[in-house]
């Protein structure tokens, strides 16, 4: 299929998904009154589409740098850091009171950008070392270990939480957009991200069919992959600070392109944008509705498709781990 045509299908779809969204409520589908459309549902929606919509940009970033079809934002550790900001706002009195989502927001935020510093770091110091073909197997065990590190941290900070904030800590480490209200810092993280690295987007297919070969070509090539590292964190941070650590949409949304034939990143990361924010929002509408009145984390759901898309590509490698 072209990829301007998938570009077409994929705005209806998001277009669709959003109003199936504010359609949809605690009790099912249905109008409600305006104040509960647009006060409770629409901010919801608009922040799910906008998490989703930045971690599936993350995640076409990701396959980029490291020329792995199966990487996901959550590979590089920078998820592990946000949450660890989170829990660590929420724990020590910053998600408490009026200010209660900014607070969040920030040490989410926070906790991405130290992160990708600690990977910064790190990736520099080792790979001015290594060949530059190593460049992408170092960058994935670098990641590796920072989110292992933020997954111990994460552990202690459960462990030291009192009972009336555990029940709420776990929910937002599961996924949860129940009370998202503040989707503007994901609209702007999602806008400055596709800033900074969609004018070079070209560069980028490039640089992913290795760094000697885009050096070849003129691609200052620390410099591309600075700059596509810092706009993942940043997608990957407001994202986790919007809806908590909502996975599989990095791995879903660019691979399942990948299968329609969208390849070229110009193409795939405003694709995967649309196909991810339309992702969460279908599966945060099915969260609401499937066992109404309770509502589910979307991190289960999203997880409940993902898991099985994960395991299908592993099962068919050679497939799956072309670019």
């Amino acid at each position: 299929m072209k990829p301007g045509r998938v570009l077409l299908v994929l705005v209806l779809l998001a277009a669709a998904s959003m109003l199936g969204g504010l359609a949809a409520g605690s009790s099912g589908f249905g109008w409600a009154v305006p104040d509960i459309v647009w006060q409770i549902r629409a901010p919801r929606v608009m922040a799910g589409f906008g998490a989703g919509a930045a971690l599936a940009l993350s995640g076409a970033l990701m396959q980029l740098l490291t020329r792995n079809a199966l990487a996901d934002p959550y590979v590089l550790g920078v998820s592990s850091g946000a949450s660890v900001g989170a829990l660590s706002a929420m724990l020590f009195g910053a998600g408490v009171g009026w200010w209660a989502e900014w607070g969040i927001a920030a040490g989410a935020a926070a906790g991405a950008f130290g992160a990708t510093a600690l990977l910064l770091g790190l990736s520099w110091r080792v790979l001015s070392r290594q060949a530059a073909s190593d460049a992408p197997v170092s960058l994935l065990l670098i990641g590796v270990m920072i989110g292992s590190a933020g997954s111990a941290l994460i552990t202690v900070l459960l462990t030291f939480a009192p009972e009336a904030q555990l029940r709420g800590m776990v929910f937002w480490l599961l996924g949860d957009l129940n009370g998202a209200t503040h989707w503007s810092a994901v609209w702007t993280g999602l806008v400055l991200a596709l800033a900074l690295c969609w004018p070079w987007a070209h560069q980028l297919d490039w640089l992913a069919r290795g760094d000697a070969w885009a050096a070849t070509l003129g691609v200052p090539v620390a410099r591309r992959r600075r700059q596509a590292l810092l706009a993942s964190a940043l997608a990957t941070g407001t994202a986790v600070a919007t809806g908590g650590a909502i996975g599989f949409v990095g791995l879903v949304a660019p691979h399942a392109l990948r299968l329609l034939g969208v390849r070229s990143a110009p193409w795939l990361l405003p694709a995967s944008a649309l196909a991810g924010g339309s992702f969460v929002v279908l599966a945060d509408t099915l969260a609401r509705t499937i066992v109404a009145p309770i509502q589910l984390p979307v991190g289960v759901i999203c997880s409940a498709v993902g898991v099985p898309l994960f395991l299908a590509l592993l099962l068919h490698g050679p497939r799956g781990g072309r670019r």
